[in-house]
């Protein structure tokens, strides 16, 4: 199956059941961030992801949504990346908006499953608010002005949290009915996400045109057929980064001593090694010694994830899914590699 009908099918199944009475409306969220991350619409991924977010505890974005920025800063660079990152969070702030009872303007910082369960608590000791039988006319009077008194302070958030969730609900609607929009004119992958292929690609043409024909090769024999031209194509994926790191890094069979006092060699067949040392060249004046480890590590891992996968063509069966995760990282790793040497890249900026 390939992911535009997937997209098609999760789409369809999410709008025909979008008001079923056992459909809340965190799993219509769910279901809408998994159609969003298959069309690489970071924006309403991101958007998505905040909404099940609780931002009462700890400090700093989770992970997932920081995943989602960095890849955001990766396609389009970290001016156009801060300007999508602010119309995600400005839907999440128009739907969590409310005003208390001194007229103050709020934002409801819990997930939105966490909304839900709490309305249902709230609703479940609302009803039981109930005078209890068998007391004296004098106690069953004073009874019920507790409970009237216990309503009135429910009330509010009775009111309150039902029209969070309502905007929300139509948010997300809105979102799946744009989403069917694009997908019928053609456009099964987000325009964010095409207008950043075609800056990547034309700083690859530039750059290494034999980098950019082998990741076309490999984008191009994702569903072509069978497992061969699976396998093909994660070998297109290698192909593809050590072009890249031969026009970024070239072999000098130098020995390079890193900060773990490690050895590495700069020949041809270890491209990974030449482009870490790019990389810590053009950042180290950038970056704290400890910030730029840290990418290094992460550059690191990322590229030897992808040379298992790569490998993996060579020596059995390979999945679509497997073939398309190595053919994203490699375009994102390239995206990465491109905007470092045009100097658009987010790690450019100074600490």
């Amino acid at each position: 199956m390939t992911e535009l009908r997937k997209v098609q099918e999760l789409l369809d199944f999410a709008l025909d059941h979008y008001d079923d009475a056992d459909v809340s409306i965190s799993m219509n969220v769910r279901r809408a961030q998994r159609i969003a991350a298959l069309r690489r619409d970071y924006v309403n991924q991101l958007w998505l992801q905040v909404e099940q977010s609780d931002f009462t505890v700890g400090k700093g974005l989770d992970p997932a949504s920081q995943k989602i920025r960095d890849q955001l800063n990766t396609l389009v660079g970290p001016e156009e990346a801060n300007r999508s990152i602010g119309r995600a969070y400005l839907k999440f702030e128009r739907n969590r908006t409310f005003k208390d009872e001194n007229g103050r303007e709020l934002q409801h910082a819990y997930s939105v499953g966490q909304i839900e369960r709490e309305l249902a608590l709230i609703s479940k000791v609302y009803d039981d608010y109930k005078v209890p039988e068998n007391l004296t006319q004098i106690d069953t009077y004073f009874a019920a002005q507790s409970i009237e008194s216990g309503k009135a302070k429910l009330i509010p958030q009775l009111q309150m949290l039902p029209g969070i969730l309502e905007r929300i609900k139509s948010s997300v609607h809105t979102f799946l009915v744009a989403t069917e929009a694009e997908l019928n004119q053609g456009q099964w992958e987000s325009p964010l996400f095409l207008r950043a292929q075609r800056y990547i690609d034309e700083s690859l043409q530039k750059l290494a045109p034999d980098a950019l024909a082998s990741f076309q090769g490999a984008r191009d024999r994702l569903y072509d057929g069978g497992s061969e031209e699976l396998s093909q194509a994660l070998t297109s994926c290698r192909r593809m980064i050590k072009t890249l790191a031969d026009a970024l890094y070239p072999p000098t069979n130098e020995v390079i001593t890193g900060e773990d006092g490690r050895d590495r060699t700069m020949s041809d067949d270890a491209y990974r090694n030449r482009l870490v040392q790019y990389v810590k060249d053009n950042l180290g004046k950038h970056k704290e010694g400890e910030v730029l480890q840290k990418l290094l590590d992460e550059l690191g891992s990322r590229l030897n994830s992808l040379d298992s996968l790569a490998s993996k063509g060579v020596h059995s069966d390979v999945s679509v899914r497997e073939a398309e995760t190595c053919v994203l990282w490699t375009y994102m790793l390239a995206g990465d590699l491109v905007r470092i040497e045009d100097g658009s890249s987010a790690h450019l900026q100074s600490e």
